[in-house]
């Protein structure tokens, strides 16, 4: 029998969603009183079974938190000071605030057969957003469309591309990149490893297919996206195929073109542990981390070449700050790193789960 949304998980969120309306998320207990604007924002394990929205400065320092009822996993924000959360696959909600007010705006609960896949974008101009779904059942993917000024109202959904999509991006010709990971799951269990088929694909905001393009190893799952800043899409990859094998695990992708993998050695993949989860990317470096690795990555995006490996025990978000990367760990450390040049690690006291949003 595949898995549901139970009574209890549903009361539960409920019960979460009446208390969000009526009273303000509570700042975070020990962060400083001298006033920090808010740049970063990632989800956290605060506790067995205790979770986390974390809204923190530009050095990962928290400053407020909000609690969610299950375990978070990516973020997105909009120039409207919309911040939402995405529930882990097979996620039960989404729970949109506002994270300079600090008030609860909306929580979306799944319907019972449909799930969320963790990650979500909003368009450009904030208006619309994005999320990745599945179908219980089947894993087909969906693009949900909510309507921001309908207080998140779904107006449209899109289908067609493959199943299990996981993260989505919005490139900067306003056009979205979907890392398709092509394995139909019960709850996160696979089921047709044999037969998975993952794809890059990019859709207009209506709907269509625009391109679409697969790895030779049907076994990689395409998972997590990032983009240069222009045309130039980072995929990183999930392997599922043999245990003792180690293909590379990050392809760049330009529209129109073909998928070129990153390089470092059979042993350097190796520490990655068959799997990439951030990314972030300019036009010159790309970084990617690796929370079962505990390690991060650092590569030449002009040679595609791997030019730093570096621990950090349970490597998780990444973003771009400035000239440098931010990178988050679930140990609570924090590294601000220029490559090739600089590199400083403090401890947040957070234990930050996969991803960071930066504020814009």
């Amino acid at each position: 029998m595949l898995p549901m949304v139970t009574d209890q998980t549903r009361r539960t969120l409920l019960k979460a969603a009446l208390f969000g309306a009526a009273a303000p998320v509570m700042p975070f207990g020990c962060a400083s009183t001298i006033s920090r604007e808010p740049a970063l924002i990632g989800c956290s394990i605060i506790g067995r079974d205790k979770f986390a929205a974390v809204v923190a400065d530009e050095h990962g320092m928290p400053i407020t938190t909000l609690p969610i009822p299950e375990r978070g996993h990516g973020v997105a924000t909009n120039p409207q000071g919309h911040a939402v959360v995405f529930g882990r696959r097979p996620g039960t909600f989404f729970m949109v605030f506002d994270y300079r007010s600090e008030q609860m705006i909306k929580l979306q609960l799944a319907k019972p057969n449909r799930h969320f896949y963790g990650h979500g974008v909003y368009s450009h101009d904030g208006t619309l957003l994005f999320a990745t779904e599945g179908e219980r059942g089947t894993s087909r993917g969906i693009i949900g469309v909510y309507d921001v000024q309908k207080q998140y109202q779904k107006i449209d959904e899109v289908t067609g591309f493959g199943l299990g999509p996981h993260e989505v991006i919005m490139m900067p010709d306003g056009a979205l990149a979907i890392g398709v990971g092509g394995v139909h799951t019960n709850g996160r269990e696979p089921l047709n490893l044999d037969n998975m088929a993952p794809s890059l694909s990019y859709l207009s905001q209506y709907g269509e297919l625009l391109d679409q393009v697969s790895l030779p190893d049907h076994k990689l799952s395409i998972r997590h996206l990032a983009h240069d800043g222009a045309e130039t899409v980072l995929c990183g990859q999930q392997y599922r195929g043999e245990p003792d094998e180690y293909p590379a695990l990050i392809s760049m992708h330009t529209r129109g073109g073909e998928m070129q993998d990153l390089q470092a050695e059979p042993e350097e993949w190796a520490r990655f542990n068959h799997y990439v989860a951030s990314i972030a990317a300019t036009d010159e470096w790309i970084l990617a981390t690796s929370p079962p690795g505990s390690c991060y990555g650092i590569w030449s995006k002009s040679t595609g070449k791997l030019v730093e490996l570096n621990a950090l025990p349970d490597a998780s978000g990444v973003v771009i700050y400035g000239d440098e990367f931010r990178v988050s760990s679930g140990a609570g450390k924090v590294v601000e790193q220029r490559p090739l040049e600089s590199k400083k690690s403090f401890s947040s006291g957070i234990q930050w789960d996969n991803h960071w949003s930066r504020i814009i």
